[in-house]
């Protein structure tokens, strides 16, 4: 990946994670993770970020298409997939989900982020796609 993409993904990673602080210390945890994708998502608007929400991604298989083959909750500036948690833990499932998600969509970044914990500094999984398409 060339630096000048490299760096843009950073600096999309840093906005997600200055967003999803923001919305934590205002909501603290316990909420479903609707609240906190819905929330999530505006405050990357107003940060002036592009965002798109609940973003089905087709999923072919041989001949057959399955058109809600996975759900994106938001897709950040086109690049970044962000998928939204609120549990007691997130294990390495939700990451090979991310893998998985990122696989499928060709996006180069997937950050997995979980609001049910004391603070999102160390609830939020980076995830690089090796192949990206976008």
């Amino acid at each position: 990946m060339d630096p000048q993409r490299q760096q843009q993904l950073n600096w999309v990673f840093e906005q997600v994670f200055i967003a999803a602080s923001t919305v934590h210390e205002a909501l603290g945890r316990g909420l479903p993770a609707a609240t906190y994708r819905s929330c999530l998502g505006y405050e990357l608007e107003q940060m002036g970020r592009k965002v798109q929400s609940n973003v089905a991604v087709p999923i072919l298989f041989r001949e057959h298409k399955v058109d809600a083959g996975v759900t994106i909750d938001l897709i950040v500036d086109g690049l970044v997939a962000v998928r939204v948690h609120s549990i007691e833990n997130l294990t390495n499932f939700y990451d090979q989900e991310m893998q998985t998600v990122l696989r499928v969509s060709g996006l180069p970044l997937g950050i997995v982020v979980n609001f049910s914990v004391p603070s999102v500094r160390g609830a939020m999984h980076r995830i690089m796609n090796p192949q990206p398409r976008v």
